[in-house]
């Protein structure tokens, strides 16, 4: 039976929520009663959000905290040697995650599955899940064994499935593949190694940002050191100064266009509730994120295109599809340069990593799948920027280069990647580009079928951020926070 809040409850919860936000301080512990109707709440919004089938596979949950989810990077601190600071910033941001995905799943859900609630101002919703959060977070922070217990229930999330490597007996079948992956690493690698130019099969679009202007890397160092001035030494640079590096390290692309398939474009919900591609206004997705090398923790800024489809080359091309896309990431040092440059399709697949000045790629010797590496990049000079030259069909990366700016490209926009997790419905509300198993529908490829051993649900429909299983062979996830870390080696070691 669906539990629901009577007025009385909600109007108590809400109360309590304002209060909550208006004089919480980490110090004050909330009263025993509170935590009941808050515990109450949570519970009612994740049943709807269950039963309506809305919920946001971008973070994962964690069993007996209903406040808190955990992505990757975030769990990668669980059992490390926390002080009490850092672990009072760590809790913060897990509950900060859990809030977003709230709200997120709150706004998506249908006006019916609302309606046991009275009507609600977006503001008191968001009030009351904050002050909600904070209340079942406090008791946390000064209890050594629901630390304890915490650290043992954050579980990272895997993108990849079981039952499905059990069943396809994946350490027999794994070897089908083998010479499979090594030959479509090799048709990728292989415009890296013609001499001139590719051939072009329709017309050269150059897309370039909105912002023409790079930043010197002492300035960008700046801004990411002093964001890192916090616990857990995490660059978290302001709303403006994350801007500026956006804008700073942003690639041209260079797409070879047959036709609208080859366009980028922005994504957009139909009035029937399913996402459309729409080629007449360029965007580029941005979203960061933090990877650990050593002891450091540094930033990544992600920038995510997207293509109406990939045509078939043939009647039985199982690599085609509705919707495709490309997710270019620049991870940057403290000082300021490019560690390195990496890439998947938003499926997944084709992970290639470009190596930044003073770095080499150090292949697996565990049997896990190679590790795609077409070339280190080119040195910058000042003013120039990366591009990014696409392949026309299935969007493969076929070169890159570096360049000052030019007045014959079209200017792309900026988007919020996370605008993509709560998309407007024309007259109807809200909806993900994304399912409860983070799988954009309509996307699925018929290499599914072939490929399932492996592991990886859908394989080749395109997913969300934080469910990319990048490799066929082995386990890798784009989001790790330690990928970076395994793979790259100074030249001289």
């Amino acid at each position: 039976m669906k539990r629901s809040l009577s007025l009385s409850t909600l109007t108590v919860i809400l109360a309590i929520a304002m209060q909550a936000c208006a004089v919480w301080h980490p110090l004050v512990v909330p009263l025993k009663p509170d935590t009941v109707d808050c515990e109450r709440f949570f519970r009612d919004m994740d049943d709807k959000v269950e039963a309506f089938t809305v919920a946001d596979a971008g973070t994962a949950r964690i069993e007996g905290f209903p406040a808190l989810r955990a992505n990757r990077f975030l769990a990668s601190f669980a059992n490390a040697d926390l002080t009490e600071r850092a672990y009072a910033a760590w809790l913060e941001r897990l509950r900060k995650l859990d809030e977003t995905a709230r709200l997120i799943e709150w706004r998506n859900l249908p006006d019916r599955a609302k309606s046991a609630l009275p009507a609600l101002a977006e503001t008191e919703i968001v009030e009351t899940v904050s002050g909600c959060g904070r209340i079942l977070t406090q008791p946390l922070k000064h209890s050594s064994g629901q630390r304890a217990l915490l650290f043992s229930k954050i579980q990272p999330p895997d993108a990849y499935s079981t039952w499905q490597r059990l069943f396809g007996l994946y350490f027999l079948t794994r070897w089908a593949i083998v010479d499979g992956v090594r030959q479509l690493q090799q048709e990728i690698r292989e415009p890296f190694l013609e001499t001139g130019q590719p051939p072009v099969e329709g017309r050269l679009i150059s897309y370039a940002p909105p912002a023409s202007g790079t930043m010197p890397t002492a300035e960008a160092a700046n801004i990411l050191q002093l964001s890192a001035a916090n616990p857990l030494g995490i660059p978290e640079p302001s709303a403006s100064q994350l801007e500026q590096l956006f804008s700073a390290y942003a690639p041209a692309w260079l797409v070879d266009t047959r036709d609208d398939n080859d366009r980028i474009a922005t994504v957009e919900m139909a009035s029937d509730g399913q996402a459309l591609i729409d080629t007449r206004q360029p965007r580029v997705y941005r979203l960061p994120s933090h990877t650990r090398v050593g002891k450091q923790v540094l930033l990544q800024l992600n920038y995510v295109v997207w293509f109406p489809a990939r045509p078939p080359t043939s009647p039985l091309d199982i690599y085609a599809g509705r919707f495709d896309g490309l997710i270019w990431r620049v991870t940057l040092r403290m000082d300021g340069r490019p560690l390195a440059y990496d890439s998947i399709h938003p499926c997944g697949c084709y992970y290639q990593i470009f190596p930044g000045a003073g770095m080499r790629v150090r292949q697996p010797q565990d049997g896990s799948e190679p590790i795609l590496t077409p070339t280190p990049l080119l040195a910058h000079q000042p003013g120039e920027r990366v591009v990014v030259k696409i392949a026309a069909g299935n969007h493969f990366i076929t070169g890159i280069a570096t360049q000052q700016p030019t007045a014959d490209s079209e200017q792309y926009g900026w988007l919020d990647y996370d605008a993509l997790r709560s998309l407007p419905i024309p007259n109807d509300g809200y909806r993900s580009l994304f399912d409860e198993d983070g799988l954009v529908p309509g996307s699925e490829r018929a290499e599914r079928f072939l490929l399932w051993p492996m592991g990886v649900p859908s394989s080749g429909a395109m997913r969300q951020w934080g469910t990319h299983a990048i490799a066929f062979l082995g386990k890798r996830h784009f989001d790790d926070p330690r990928l970076l870390d395994k793979l790259l080696r100074p030249l001289w070691e």
